[in-house]
């Protein structure tokens, strides 16, 4: 199964990666979960849909008759998860927009740049904000859309952006090196600089972000429990929904 970092966001900007508390990492066993007023739906990867409306709960579509202790950690599980879901987008969408606009600051600051070229340059940056957008939100959660780590996501979205970054500023640097102007070592020196420079602009959000998702570790160890305590239902996943890796 799959791990996806559904419930704790890492910020990961040119090698910089914030400590992560290994409570908020979990492996999944849900698919898509969507979030109305009355019901709370989770798809496991089983295909099966399990129903959280409070106290009750169904699975796909069929009631069950709960004791009270089932009673009590569904309530638990379906409020507990309806306040991580609008957390855990928010980090993420917030986490890649903080990346962007710091790659798109350092790139004001050492290029001219009209907007189609910087369009080209943050492109990567731009899809996976999307991504995250339409599959991650306060009301939906697809997890088979977002196919890795959002970890992993982010450094493959990052990683492509700067060096396109470092492809134009060595460029526009170029005619200085073949003058005499700039040495090929100086030429080195100010391109290993523009990553301190995008983490020296990141490193304030970066801090921020990681108080927020760490903030969320004791509401998913809650859900853990709640899942656990549910597994016996019939027709509930034997794995339940999530598990501590």
């Amino acid at each position: 199964m799959k791990k996806i970092v559904l419930l704790c966001i890492t910020l990961l900007v040119s090698g910089m990666t914030a400590a992560q508390d290994e409570r908020c990492r979990v492996a999944s066993n849900t698919l898509e979960v969507l979030l109305t007023p009355d019901v709370l739906s989770v798809t496991a990867a089983s295909g099966v849909t399990i129903q959280f409306a409070g106290a009750a709960l169904m699975v796909d579509g069929k009631p069950r008759a709960l004791s009270a202790a089932q009673q009590e950690a569904t309530l638990g599980f379906d409020q507990t998860l309806r306040e991580i879901i609008p957390n855990a987008a928010m980090i993420a969408a917030d986490a890649t927009s903080v990346a962007r606009a710091a790659i798109a600051s350092v790139a004001d600051e050492l290029l001219v740049l009209d907007a189609a070229e910087k369009s080209r340059l943050l492109q990567p940056m731009t899809d996976l904000l999307k991504e995250i957008q339409t599959n991650a939100s306060a009301t939906y959660f697809n997890a088979a859309a977002i196919s890795e780590d959002l970890e992993v996501a982010m450094t493959g979205a990052i990683e492509p952006t700067i060096v396109l970054l470092i492809e134009a500023y060595g460029a526009a640097l170029l005619s200085s090196v073949i003058s005499g102007e700039l040495s090929a070592a100086e030429l080195q020196t100010r391109i290993s600089g523009l990553r301190e420079s995008i983490d020296q602009q990141i490193a304030p959000s970066a801090q921020a972000l990681k108080r927020r998702a760490e903030a969320m570790c004791d509401q998913i160890e809650a859900l853990e429990s709640f899942d656990r305590r549910l597994r016996a239902i019939k027709g509930y996943p034997n794995r339940g929904l999530i598990s501590n890796t």
